[in-house]
């Protein structure tokens, strides 16, 4: 085991897991919420702002669950993405 911080609160731990054990709960909560969020009102072109505000979930663990098997094939498009393609629509 190696000694490193967890993806979540920073904590230091020594697993070969993501986050500490305060913060499995926490993930698993969230993650549910989001598969709901997905099963119930996903549409298209939805950007991962817009799921971050819809779920209370913050971008950085979003963006971290979306790297997660179960959300294999789940497209999200960052704000960054949406700002670029305004400004080449506009020109």
């Amino acid at each position: 085991m190696e000694l490193k911080k967890c993806a979540r609160c920073g904590k230091f731990i020594t697993s070969n897991v993501e986050v500490c054990e305060d913060c499995v709960r926490k993930d698993s909560f969230e993650i549910e919420k989001l598969k709901g969020f997905f099963e119930n009102g996903y549409t298209s072109g939805i950007t991962k702002t817009q799921v971050s505000l819809s779920t209370g979930i913050s971008s950085k663990n979003l963006n971290r669950y979306l790297n997660y098997e179960e959300f294999n094939g789940i497209y999200l498009k960052d704000e960054f993405t949406e700002i670029i393609n305004d400004k080449n629509q506009d020109a």
